[in-house]
Formats: C-alpha cells, sequence, structure tokens
C-alpha cells in the first residue's frame, strides 16, 4: 500500500505540532514508527487513518485521500478501549456499522473470538478482560472486516511479558497472510524483531524512511543516530 504525505502540516493554537511533511512510501509488511516522546507519533497515526485532518496539505493511500479509504483500515489505539457491552458484541460492532447480516457477523465472530483466544469470555463484559485480553480483541476487532492495513499506537506498552508475546503472535500470523501493519512503538527491541521498514520521526517531522536492517545499523541522518544510541 501506497501511502503519500503532501506538504502536510497540523497546527493547533499557532503552534506548527506536526509538519510539514512530504514522503511517498510503500508499506510492504510491518512498518514501525519510532521517535521520541513527543515528536509527534500519534498525530501521525491518526492523520494517516484520517481520524484527524491536516492543517495544511493532505494524505493519501494508493493515489485515494485517507478520509475515503478508511473502511479498508483498522485501527488500534496505546489506551484500551472497551465498549459497555460484552466481548462478543464489541468484536461485532465494526461488522454490524458495515452492514453485514447476522449469519455473516456469527460466522466471522467464531473465527475471530478462536483467534483472540477469547471464546469462553465471548459473553462476559470487556470490562472484566485482563490489559492482554483487551488488546487481543482490540487487534480483532480492527481485523473483523478484512481491512487491507491495521494501525496500531504503541499498543503493548502497557502489557507484561506474557501479555505481550501472545499479543505479538497475532501480528505475526496476520502479518503473514497479507495484513499490513503501521505500527507505532517505543520498544526497540520489538521494533527490531518485526519491522520490514521503519519510519522515524523527530520534532513533528519525517526524519527518515527506510529498511529496518538499513535504519539500525547505518541509519542515515544525525537524529536517527543519536535516537538509537541513546537507547
Amino acid at each position: 500500500m501506497q501511502l503519500k504525505f503532501n506538504s502536510v502540516s497540523f497546527c493547533q493554537n499557532g503552534d506548527t505540532l506536526l509538519g510539514p511533511i512530504d514522503f511517498e512510501s510503500k508499506i510492504r509488511g510491518i512498518t514501525n514508527v519510532l521517535g521520541y516522546n513527543g515528536a509527534g507519533k500519534s498525530l501521525f497515526l491518526e492523520m494517516c487513518h484520517a481520524m484527524i485532518n491536516p492543517t495544511l496539505g493532505c494524505v493519501h493511500w494508493n493515489g485515494n485521500l485517507a478520509e475515503d479509504t478508511k473502511y479498508s483500515r483498522g485501527f488500534i489505539f496505546q489506551h484500551r478501549v472497551t465498549l459497555y457491552r460484552s466481548v462478543k458484541k464489541n468484536i461485532a460492532l465494526p461488522m454490524q456499522t458495515a452492514g453485514w447480516n447476522n449469519k455473516l457477523i456469527e460466522d466471522r465472530l467464531e473465527e475471530l473470538l478462536n483467534m483472540a483466544g477469547l471464546q469462553s469470555k465471548s459473553e462476559e463484559p470487556a470490562s472484566t478482560l485482563s490489559g492482554g485480553e483487551v488488546q487481543r480483541m482490540a487487534l480483532v476487532r480492527a481485523l473483523a472486516t478484512y481491512p487491507k492495513m491495521v494501525i496500531m499506537d504503541e499498543p503493548t506498552s502497557s502489557l507484561d511479558p506474557s501479555a505481550t508475546t501472545e499479543f505479538e503472535k497475532l501480528i505475526s500470523q496476520n502479518a503473514n497472510s497479507g495484513i499490513k501493519f503501521l505500527w507505532a512503538t517505543h520498544n526497540i527491541t520489538q521494533a527490531k524483531r518485526f519491522a520490514d521498514d521503519i519510519i522515524f520521526i523527530a520534532d513533528g517531522k519525517v526524519s527518515e524512511i527506510s529498511e529496518a536492517k538499513k535504519f539500525f545499523n547505518n541509519p542515515s541522518s544525525t537524529k536517527a543516530n543519536n535516537y538509537i544510541k541513546g537507547l
């Protein structure tokens, strides 16, 4: 999937929080978004998914505006998002919104609950799940309508090692089946394990885009080099 930022900036209260950004890059597998806290990673992802609109410029996916292709993507927030309903009904929501009939929803729900290991908890309130279970639920909810891509904002940042491992298994499984991931993480070890490519953001701008191996072994920007050395 081709991602293009065309002279994009986001401003608030007279301050430029992100941009200007100009680039075009292919998301070919798992692309990790890296950068210091406050660099603008979350804003960047939100504009990729058209959750917020740029003050200037425009974002395109495969030549189409991001807001016109929103339903081809899923999104997972850093902070756990659960609706006041059962696990099953949480996962079903995107399919209901898309107008699927009940038979299709039930068939897909069975597949997704099995994928997340939540079959036995399908009728329980989502609020009773552990942190790891919530994020697995969030992932299969994001995958429910067969998106081409899932965008994730530090989804494992608050998980313990065991829960992180279970979540990562789901990522690997779906990446191997062709789903693309654009994934912000502060965990450099995680990025080294999973990333095909890196987008490095510094001071509200895209400082570097490169293959992961090249980025970690020989970053082309001074800011990226300092970031890696400081970790």
